[in-house]
């Protein structure tokens, strides 16, 4: 908290706890020196209760405010003060807001008052970028992070008790990269977080250094980042942590107030992976054969509108599946898709890796960019060696472009063309048979 906090004794005023704000400002390292002193002596320096007290006016769980300038602090306070009780003592909470705030502060405070259209305008950028190749979230990301003045901004997802990757960054200009680096993180290296996570808090590390021996594994883990301090969030849905994101180094000054931030922040994040998640679910509908999962016509035009103006070499391999139409009219159509399905395998198994294309009910297609004609023929042997025990008998055609030739078009015509003759020479060789 950027606010001072304190508990005192209402009838000895033995001073109890002091939050890290207020030994800051008193100077004081740890609470055990809190022991034997009083509110009175630590707070205003005195010898004797302060006159201006307010404990008579204190009532449980109500709260009483005033201000208040503290000579010995030399700073102006507003104050909350309330009364609770705690093992049959009655014990004075105050709140301490320093009004005395410099400049710096003022203006960061001026800055956030607006979060609503600082949100909004993120949202605004992220959600009506129209580009393929710009993601709504980096967008996020990066508005964000140059407004909030951090080192870096982040996101790590993963299943909770898993590890975790880094899925989105961005970085200052001054800021090494570091998310290639953050790959499936272990879950022991992030487990407190997740325990404070569970707690309903988020984690906030002012200094790196005072968590050197608390938890060594992450100091280990931040250290060489350069990270000095950090605040870091769940992602939260339903109950459940997807993962977690946060800024590094951001101005001291604004810690608390990012923590504040990053709360709101969380649902909108939320929201735009479950967009992200949707909108991977309808390319895959749209660029996928419903049946055996390859790549459709669609994809392929895509694809081709893509590398039409690319410098690269490009093979084709069209296939046909012979003999599915008598498959579907004497064993059903339930066969004639496994027929499908085992001729889609097959390409997988011997296709070296390279996209596979369904073109229409019996037609495949093998699209290999960047391979020189020898490599091309290699394959094209490959597929066409096809067993005779086997169900799967495929007609092969193939078409080559070497650099800045056919365009596709013709290319995909020369393949068309190539595979009809092959399909021709089969059904002959099968008459001969007969």
């Amino acid at each position: 908290m950027d606010e001072i906090l304190y508990a005192a004794d209402m009838d000895t005023y033995e001073m109890i706890y002091l939050n890290r704000k207020a030994r800051q400002m008193l100077d004081i390292s740890s609470l055990d020196e809190l022991k034997g002193k009083r509110c009175y002596q630590l707070l205003h320096n005195r010898n004797y209760p302060c006159p201006f007290c307010t404990n008579y006016k204190l009532k449980p769980l109500e709260f009483f405010e005033w201000t208040h300038y503290n000579d010995n602090l030399q700073k102006y306070f507003a104050l909350k003060d309330t009364m609770i009780s705690q093992d049959d003592r009655r014990v004075r909470i105050e709140l301490a807001l320093d009004l005395s705030v410099n400049a710096q502060q003022k203006h960061t405070i001026r800055e956030y008052e607006n979060n609503e259209h600082l949100l909004n305008e993120a949202l605004r950028l992220a959600l009506s970028c129209n580009d393929e190749e710009e993601d709504p979230i980096q967008i996020f990301l990066t508005f964000l992070g140059e407004k909030l003045e951090c080192g870096r901004m982040y996101i790590f997802e993963g299943p909770d008790g898993g590890a975790v990757d880094n899925t989105y960054e961005w970085c200052a200009p001054d800021v090494a990269p570091e998310i290639q680096n953050l790959q499936q993180v272990p879950y022991e290296v992030v487990a407190l977080w997740y325990r404070m996570f569970h707690q309903g808090k988020n984690v906030v590390i002012y200094d790196l250094e005072e968590i050197r021996e608390e938890d060594p594994e992450m100091y280990r883990t931040l250290k060489p980042q350069g990270i000095s301090s950090l605040v870091v969030s769940p992602i939260v849905y339903k109950d459940t942590i997807l993962g977690f994101y946060g800024v590094d180094n951001p101005p001291s000054h604004s810690l608390s107030h990012i923590s504040f931030l990053l709360d709101i922040i969380g649902h909108f994040i939320v929201c735009m992976i479950q967009r992200r998640g949707l909108v991977r679910r309808l390319e895959r509908m749209s660029y996928h054969d419903q049946l055996t999962k390859a790549f459709n016509r669609h994809a392929l035009t895509r694809t081709m509108e893509k590398l039409q103006y690319e410098d690269i070499k490009v093979g084709m391999i069209y296939c046909d599946i012979m003999g599915l139409k008598q498959v579907n009219d004497t064993l059903g159509h339930d066969e004639g898709d496994r027929l499908i399905c085992e001729a889609y395998q097959f390409l997988k198994e011997r296709g070296k890796g390279y996209p596979i294309f369904r073109l229409g009910g019996d037609e495949f297609m093998v699209l290999c960019e960047g391979i020189e004609y020898a490599q091309l023929m290699e394959l094209v042997g490959e597929i066409s060696r096809q067993d005779d025990s086997g169900s799967v008998k495929l007609a092969v055609g193939y078409a080559w472009r070497g650099e800045n030739e056919l365009d596709f078009s013709q290319l995909l015509l020369k393949a068309d063309q190539a595979m009809y003759e092959d399909k021709k020479k089969r059904r002959e060789q099968i008459l001969k048979m007969l």
